[in-house]
Protein backbone atom coordinates (compact mmCIF):
# COMPACT_ATOMS: atom_id res chain seq x y z
CA UNK A 1 0.00 0.00 0.00
CA UNK A 2 1.15 3.49 -0.81
CA UNK A 3 0.02 6.84 0.60
CA UNK A 4 -0.07 10.31 -0.82
CA UNK A 5 1.38 13.04 1.36
CA UNK A 6 -2.14 14.13 2.32
CA UNK A 7 -3.25 10.61 3.23
CA UNK A 8 -0.14 10.00 5.29
CA UNK A 9 -0.60 13.29 7.16
CA UNK A 10 -4.24 12.47 7.94
CA UNK A 11 -3.53 8.94 9.11
CA UNK A 12 -0.51 10.07 11.13
CA UNK A 13 -2.37 12.92 12.80
CA UNK A 14 -0.02 15.66 11.63
CA UNK A 15 -0.06 18.43 9.06
CA UNK A 16 1.06 18.06 5.45
CA UNK A 17 3.68 20.67 6.22
CA UNK A 18 5.08 18.44 9.01
CA UNK A 19 5.25 15.40 6.71
CA UNK A 20 7.05 17.46 4.07
CA UNK A 21 9.49 18.75 6.70
CA UNK A 22 10.27 15.26 8.02
CA UNK A 23 10.73 14.05 4.44
CA UNK A 24 13.16 16.82 3.62
CA UNK A 25 15.15 15.91 6.76
CA UNK A 26 15.35 12.31 5.57
CA UNK A 27 13.24 10.92 8.40
CA UNK A 28 10.54 9.68 6.03
CA UNK A 29 11.43 7.99 2.76
CA UNK A 30 9.31 8.67 -0.32
CA UNK A 31 9.45 8.35 -4.07
CA UNK A 32 7.95 10.37 -6.88
CA UNK A 33 5.30 9.26 -9.37
CA UNK A 34 5.64 9.98 -13.06
CA UNK A 35 3.56 13.08 -12.43
CA UNK A 36 5.99 14.22 -9.71
CA UNK A 37 3.77 13.48 -6.67
CA UNK A 38 5.23 12.08 -3.45
CA UNK A 39 4.28 8.56 -2.48
CA UNK A 40 5.06 6.81 0.82
CA UNK A 41 5.33 3.08 1.55
CA UNK A 42 3.28 1.47 4.34
CA UNK A 43 6.17 1.53 6.84
CA UNK A 44 6.28 5.33 6.57
CA UNK A 45 3.09 5.53 8.64
CA UNK A 46 4.66 3.60 11.52
CA UNK A 47 7.74 5.85 11.36
CA UNK A 48 5.57 8.97 11.30
CA UNK A 49 3.57 7.81 14.32
CA UNK A 50 6.79 7.16 16.24
CA UNK A 51 8.14 10.59 15.26
CA UNK A 52 4.91 12.26 16.37
CA UNK A 53 4.96 10.43 19.70
CA UNK A 54 8.60 11.20 20.44
CA UNK A 55 8.22 14.85 19.43
CA UNK A 56 5.10 15.07 21.61
CA UNK A 57 7.23 13.89 24.53
CA UNK A 58 9.71 16.69 23.87
CA UNK A 59 12.47 14.64 22.25
CA UNK A 60 14.53 16.63 19.75
CA UNK A 61 14.78 15.70 16.07
CA UNK A 62 18.45 14.61 16.13
CA UNK A 63 17.58 12.08 18.85
CA UNK A 64 14.49 10.98 16.91
CA UNK A 65 16.74 10.38 13.91
CA UNK A 66 19.13 8.31 16.04
CA UNK A 67 16.23 6.08 17.13
CA UNK A 68 14.89 5.68 13.60
CA UNK A 69 18.33 4.81 12.28
CA UNK A 70 18.91 2.41 15.21
CA UNK A 71 21.93 4.36 16.44
CA UNK A 72 20.29 4.45 19.86
CA UNK A 73 17.65 2.15 21.31
CA UNK A 74 14.23 3.49 22.14
CA UNK A 75 14.59 2.36 25.75
CA UNK A 76 17.89 4.17 26.14
CA UNK A 77 16.45 7.39 24.74
CA UNK A 78 13.31 7.21 26.86
CA UNK A 79 15.29 6.58 30.06
CA UNK A 80 17.58 9.54 29.39
CA UNK A 81 14.66 11.80 28.54
CA UNK A 82 12.72 10.70 31.61
CA UNK A 83 15.69 11.66 33.79
CA UNK A 84 15.89 15.07 32.09
CA UNK A 85 12.16 15.64 32.53
CA UNK A 86 12.45 14.78 36.25
CA UNK A 87 15.09 17.49 36.68
CA UNK A 88 12.92 19.95 34.77
CA UNK A 89 9.90 19.12 36.93
CA UNK A 90 11.95 19.75 40.07
CA UNK A 91 13.15 23.07 38.70
CA UNK A 92 9.62 24.11 37.73
CA UNK A 93 8.29 23.15 41.16
CA UNK A 94 10.85 25.38 42.88
CA UNK A 95 10.14 28.22 40.44
CA UNK A 96 6.44 27.90 41.16
CA UNK A 97 7.12 28.09 44.89
CA UNK A 98 9.31 31.20 44.54
CA UNK A 99 6.77 32.94 42.32
CA UNK A 100 3.92 32.08 44.72
CA UNK A 101 5.85 33.30 47.76
CA UNK A 102 6.99 36.50 46.06
CA UNK A 103 3.47 37.27 44.81
CA UNK A 104 1.96 36.75 48.25
CA UNK A 105 4.62 38.91 49.92
CA UNK A 106 4.47 41.62 47.24
CA UNK A 107 8.25 41.25 47.08
CA UNK A 108 10.52 43.90 45.63
CA UNK A 109 12.77 43.02 42.67
CA UNK A 110 15.71 42.78 45.07
CA UNK A 111 13.83 40.36 47.36
CA UNK A 112 12.76 38.28 44.36
CA UNK A 113 16.36 38.06 43.15
CA UNK A 114 17.52 37.00 46.63
CA UNK A 115 14.87 34.26 46.84
CA UNK A 116 15.80 33.03 43.38
CA UNK A 117 19.49 32.88 44.28
CA UNK A 118 18.80 31.01 47.52
CA UNK A 119 16.60 28.38 45.87
CA UNK A 120 18.92 28.00 42.87
CA UNK A 121 21.65 26.65 45.15
CA UNK A 122 22.75 23.07 44.63
CA UNK A 123 22.27 20.46 47.34
CA UNK A 124 26.00 20.68 48.12
CA UNK A 125 25.79 24.46 48.49
CA UNK A 126 22.85 24.16 50.89
CA UNK A 127 24.69 21.52 52.93
CA UNK A 128 27.77 23.74 53.09
CA UNK A 129 25.70 26.66 54.36
CA UNK A 130 24.21 24.59 57.19
CA UNK A 131 27.50 22.82 57.99
CA UNK A 132 29.18 26.22 58.34
CA UNK A 133 26.48 27.35 60.77
CA UNK A 134 26.59 24.18 62.87
CA UNK A 135 30.39 24.22 63.04
CA UNK A 136 30.33 27.86 64.09
CA UNK A 137 27.90 27.22 66.97
CA UNK A 138 28.73 23.64 67.99
CA UNK A 139 32.40 23.39 67.11
CA UNK A 140 33.96 20.11 66.02
CA UNK A 141 33.09 18.18 69.22
CA UNK A 142 32.42 14.56 68.09
CA UNK A 143 29.92 14.21 70.95
CA UNK A 144 27.64 16.53 68.99
CA UNK A 145 27.66 14.42 65.80
CA UNK A 146 24.13 13.11 66.38
CA UNK A 147 22.92 16.59 67.34
CA UNK A 148 24.40 18.02 64.14
CA UNK A 149 22.54 15.42 62.11
CA UNK A 150 19.25 16.15 63.88
CA UNK A 151 19.70 19.89 63.30
CA UNK A 152 20.44 19.58 59.57
CA UNK A 153 17.64 20.59 57.20
CA UNK A 154 17.45 18.78 53.86
CA UNK A 155 15.18 20.39 51.30
CA UNK A 156 13.58 17.50 49.36
CA UNK A 157 13.54 17.37 45.56
CA UNK A 158 9.74 17.53 45.58
CA UNK A 159 9.55 20.39 48.11
CA UNK A 160 6.22 22.20 48.26
CA UNK A 161 5.67 25.95 48.67
CA UNK A 162 5.65 25.73 52.48
CA UNK A 163 8.96 23.86 52.55
CA UNK A 164 10.64 26.27 50.13
CA UNK A 165 9.41 29.25 52.14
CA UNK A 166 10.68 27.63 55.35
CA UNK A 167 14.07 27.01 53.75
CA UNK A 168 14.34 30.66 52.69
CA UNK A 169 13.64 31.84 56.24
CA UNK A 170 15.95 29.25 57.77
CA UNK A 171 18.80 30.13 55.37
CA UNK A 172 18.51 33.78 56.38
CA UNK A 173 18.39 32.85 60.07
CA UNK A 174 21.57 30.75 60.08
CA UNK A 175 23.49 33.62 58.48
CA UNK A 176 22.36 36.10 61.14
CA UNK A 177 25.30 37.00 63.41
CA UNK A 178 23.09 37.72 66.43
CA UNK A 179 21.40 34.34 66.14
CA UNK A 180 24.74 32.56 65.83
CA UNK A 181 26.04 34.34 68.94
CA UNK A 182 22.90 33.40 70.89
CA UNK A 183 23.18 29.72 69.93
CA UNK A 184 26.87 29.70 70.89
CA UNK A 185 25.93 31.04 74.33
CA UNK A 186 23.29 28.34 74.68
CA UNK A 187 25.78 25.62 73.70
CA UNK A 188 28.37 27.02 76.10
CA UNK A 189 25.81 26.94 78.90
CA UNK A 190 24.90 23.39 78.01
CA UNK A 191 28.53 22.32 78.24
CA UNK A 192 28.75 23.92 81.69
CA UNK A 193 25.84 21.96 83.16
CA UNK A 194 26.12 18.66 81.27
CA UNK A 195 28.24 15.77 82.37
CA UNK A 196 29.69 13.05 80.14
CA UNK A 197 26.40 11.19 80.60
CA UNK A 198 23.71 13.74 81.53
CA UNK A 199 20.51 12.46 83.07
CA UNK A 200 18.18 13.47 80.23
CA UNK A 201 15.10 12.28 82.10
CA UNK A 202 16.03 14.10 85.29
CA UNK A 203 13.33 16.83 85.66
CA UNK A 204 15.80 19.25 87.24
CA UNK A 205 18.32 18.81 84.40
CA UNK A 206 15.63 19.27 81.76
CA UNK A 207 14.29 22.37 83.50
CA UNK A 208 17.79 23.87 83.46
CA UNK A 209 18.09 23.15 79.75
CA UNK A 210 14.72 24.74 79.04
CA UNK A 211 15.67 27.82 81.01
CA UNK A 212 19.02 27.98 79.23
CA UNK A 213 17.31 27.82 75.87
CA UNK A 214 14.84 30.53 76.90
CA UNK A 215 17.40 32.97 78.29
CA UNK A 216 20.19 32.51 75.75
CA UNK A 217 18.70 31.44 72.42
CA UNK A 218 15.19 32.81 72.86
CA UNK A 219 12.32 32.52 70.37
CA UNK A 220 14.66 32.47 67.39
CA UNK A 221 15.86 29.01 68.41
CA UNK A 222 12.29 27.77 68.67
CA UNK A 223 11.71 29.19 65.20
CA UNK A 224 14.77 27.36 63.84
CA UNK A 225 13.41 24.09 65.19
CA UNK A 226 9.98 24.80 63.67
CA UNK A 227 11.50 25.62 60.27
CA UNK A 228 13.72 22.53 60.45
CA UNK A 229 10.65 20.35 60.96
CA UNK A 230 8.82 21.95 58.02
CA UNK A 231 11.77 21.60 55.62
CA UNK A 232 12.38 17.97 56.61
CA UNK A 233 8.70 17.06 56.61
CA UNK A 234 8.70 16.16 60.30
CA UNK A 235 5.85 16.53 62.75
CA UNK A 236 5.67 20.03 64.28
CA UNK A 237 7.83 20.21 67.46
CA UNK A 238 4.79 20.88 69.63
CA UNK A 239 3.35 17.51 68.59
CA UNK A 240 6.47 15.47 69.30
CA UNK A 241 6.07 13.43 72.44
CA UNK A 242 8.47 14.39 75.16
Amino acid sequence: MEYSIGELARLGGVSVKAVRHYSELGLLASHRTAAGHRRYEADALARLELIRTLRGLGIDLPTVRAVLERERTLGEVLAAHAAAVAVEIQSLRVRHAVLSIAARRHSTPEELEHMHNQTAQSEDERRTLIADFLTAVLGEDPRFAAIRQNLTPELPDDADVEQVEAWLELAALVQDDDFRAAVRRMVSGYRAIATDAPLWHDPEFRDRLIELRRTEAGPQWDRYVELLAIVNGWAPPSRIAG
